[in-house]
C-alpha cells in the first residue's frame, strides 16, 4: 500500500443471521474482475457480534475509486449488500467513510 492512497471503511449490521451469507457475498464480489475494484481489502467480523462486518478497501488512485463508485454496473451488486442489511428504524445499519493511507506494514 502506497502513502495517500484512496479507501473507505466500511460497516455492515447484517440481518440477523446472514452475517456469513453476507460474509461471502462482499469476498466473491471482491474476485469479480473489476479492473476499478479495490487493490487492497481485508473484511474482518466483530467480535462481540457475527453479523456485523467491517471491510477496509483501498484503491489503486483517486480516480479508479471514482470510477469504482461511479459505474452502474457495480449497483445491482452493492444493491444486493443492502438487502442482506438489517433494517433498523432510526439506525443507519451501514457507514461508509472515506480514508486515505499514511503508513502501513
Amino acid at each position: 500500500m502506497e502513502k495517500n492512497q484512496p479507501g473507505v471503511v466500511l460497516r455492515f449490521q447484517a440481518k440477523k443471521g446472514r452475517g456469513d451469507e453476507l460474509f461471502q457475498f462482499v469476498t466473491d464480489l471482491h474476485y469479480d474482475g473489476d479492473p476499478d475494484g479495490p487493490v487492497d481489502w481485508v473484511l474482518s467480523r466483530d467480535d462481540d457480534n457475527a453479523d456485523v462486518m467491517w471491510a477496509f478497501e483501498f484503491y489503486r488512485d483517486q480516480a479508479s475509486f471514482e470510477r469504482h463508485y461511479a459505474d452502474p454496473s457495480r449497483d445491482e451488486p452493492h444493491q444486493r449488500i443492502f438487502d442482506l442489511l438489517e433494517e433498523q428504524e432510526g439506525l443507519d445499519s451501514s457507514m461508509r467513510v472515506g480514508v486515505h493511507v499514511v503508513s502501513s506494514s
